[in-house]
């Protein structure tokens, strides 16, 4: 076979992909398979079709990767101005990291002979190709081996399933292999490096903190362990599905988390006082946009922003003048206090939000009416929410007011002048009465 035979297959290939009339019967070409099967009918033959174009792709991977590395020994990238057979894959219209990973493949190709074997059965994916070669090469740094070490750890590695159980058994021979080696010999493993550990933290142009983080093995496990109960998914009211993504809830769990630890007395000193949040309001507001409220780290937030954090007792409220010299740190009425908070705990039992009753130890505590609209630091002016529904009331258009069975009620956001939906329960109300004896 050469270069005019692959041709060939690849204008037939295009032929009968060709697009078709759904009116129109023309047997059984892909082309009318894949864009109008007859149900039932077709089946076996679309699951045939897809099982040929696999093994296809896989076998037109090893080619590229094979025919990359061969290049690459005979100078071709370097007579057309170029570095690498990867630069030359994404000359020819290759996505930077396919023909990088093309390229890593064809290269471990000459040491790996029984999985070159398996890519030529068309049953092994460049990906899983990849990930196995990347493997010895992990369990290579930690120990020398022999061609039939090295066989043994592919047959070890082709067995799994994925290529990420192919990374964790390619660890695990490692640090497996790395014990048997003299105590002068050995090395600390990569994931397991605390010397490498690296935090970025950066606000961008909108105001957002952005982090990357880069973590070793044990501190990453600690990270996983304090997040996962606080970021599974939580129905709505209704019973549908949490619509947050997991990058949401893990954000919103990290922010929990942070929340946890900040009321602790016991943790370290900064500056001579227990680290807090500090928000810095005007005495009175401005139009120029240099009298707002702003955080100590953060800088300028919106009115709204600053109610929401203001409700939270860990963080400390200071009224400046328009010199930004400090007029009053704080008002001991203006927290509420953690007797009140136990009250709140009794009363709505967790976050009061229909539907939701996360526990009282993630909640803040809201006003109800704002106290920078004469509202009060009481129970019967307080509703414990957790941060999420605590967002929806400043930022969401929910409201929450106290009924006449002195529980929190919800209403749902709605357009202004239109039909008022049906107000919701607190999530520990029984009934849906507001009777007094009815909780």
């Amino acid at each position: 076979m050469d270069a005019s035979c692959l041709d060939a297959f690849v204008d037939a290939l295009i032929d009968d992909l060709a697009p078709v009339s759904p009116e129109v019967d023309v047997g059984p070409g892909v082309g009318r398979l894949v864009q109008c099967p007859r149900p039932m009918v077709d089946d076996e033959v679309l699951l045939g079709v897809l099982a040929a174009a696999v093994s296809a792709r896989n076998l037109l991977d090893l080619v590229i990767s094979s025919a990359v590395v061969a290049a690459e020994r005979a100078g071709v990238p370097g007579r057309r101005h170029l570095r690498t057979g990867a630069d030359l894959l994404r000359l020819l219209g290759m996505a930077p990291g396919a023909a990088a990973r093309a390229v890593r493949v064809g290269r471990m190709a000459a040491v790996l002979p029984a999985l070159v074997s398996a890519q030529r059965l068309g049953g092994v994916g460049i990906e899983f190709a990849d990930a196995v070669g990347k493997g010895v090469a992990h369990v290579e740094s930690r120990a020398p081996m022999s061609e039939d070490d090295r066989a043994a750890v592919v047959r070890a590695l082709m067995v799994q399933a994925s290529p990420a159980e192919v990374a964790a058994k390619a660890r695990a021979i490692a640090i497996d292999r790395g014990a048997s080696l003299a105590p002068a010999d050995r090395v600390v493993p990569v994931a397991e490096d605390t010397a490498l550990n690296g935090m970025t933290l950066v606000q961008n142009a909108e105001g957002r903190f952005e982090a990357t983080l880069d973590l070793d093995v044990t501190t990453g496990e600690e990270l996983c362990a304090a997040l996962d109960p606080l970021c599974r998914p939580v129905p709505l009211p209704d019973g549908s599905p949490d619509p947050r993504s997991i990058a949401a809830r893990r954000a919103e769990a990290l922010g929990q988390v942070l929340r946890t630890y900040l009321p602790q007395s016991g943790r370290p000193m900064s500056g001579g006082v227990l680290p807090h949040v500090t928000l810095i309001r005007p005495v009175a507001p401005g139009v120029s946009g240099e009298e707002v409220d702003r955080l100590g780290f953060g800088g300028p937030v919106s009115a709204a922003t600053a109610e929401l954090i203001g409700c939270d007792a860990t963080l400390t409220s200071v009224i400046v003048d328009h010199a930004g010299v400090p007029l009053d740190v704080g008002r001991a009425e203006r927290l509420f206090t953690p007797a009140i908070r136990k009250a709140l705990a009794v009363r709505d039992g967790g976050c009061a939000h229909p539907g939701c009753g996360r526990p009282v130890s993630w909640c803040d505590a809201h006003h109800i009416q704002p106290w920078s609209a004469g509202g009060i630091t009481s129970v019967d002016n307080g509703v414990l929410l957790c941060r999420l529904h605590h967002s929806l009331i400043h930022h969401g258009g929910w409201q929450v007011y106290l009924g006449p069975d002195r529980h929190p009620w919800f209403i749902p956001p709605h357009t202004p002048g239109g039909t008022e939906p049906e107000h919701l329960r607190s999530h520990t109300r029984r009934t849906m009465t507001d009777l007094p004896t009815a909780a």
